[in-house]
């Protein structure tokens, strides 16, 4: 019998490097998130009630201060039909009937 414990030796050491070349090493995908984009909303979070006058990038003030944007301005009006699309750089800015800031968020 020393045939067999021969052959049985043979083919679990056999097996096991065959089994060691099969192994690797799986590394998990990376799920993590990029940070937000910052369109300049929470810069305006103090602005809240402050008139707003202009409606674009280049012109747009609250307070009589400019706007810092990453992208686009859009000023929305009570009843103001707006488009649904969503753009994280576009900073939109909500106003109520006087014209003072009511909301600004990225969208």
């Amino acid at each position: 019998m020393p045939i067999v414990k021969t052959s049985l030796g043979g083919l679990a050491l056999a097996t096991s490097i065959i089994l060691a070349g099969c192994s690797t090493t799986v590394t998990p995908p990376d799920t993590s998130m990029p940070p937000p984009l910052d369109c300049g909303a929470q810069a305006l979070s103090g602005k809240i009630g402050q008139p707003v006058i202009g409606s674009t990038a280049q012109d747009v003030r609250i307070d009589g201060q400019a706007v810092n944007s990453a992208g686009t301005v859009r000023v929305i009006a009570p009843g103001m039909a707006v488009t649904q699309d969503f753009r994280p750089d576009r900073l939109n800015l909500e106003v109520n009937d006087s014209g003072n800031l009511v909301r600004a968020y990225c969208g």
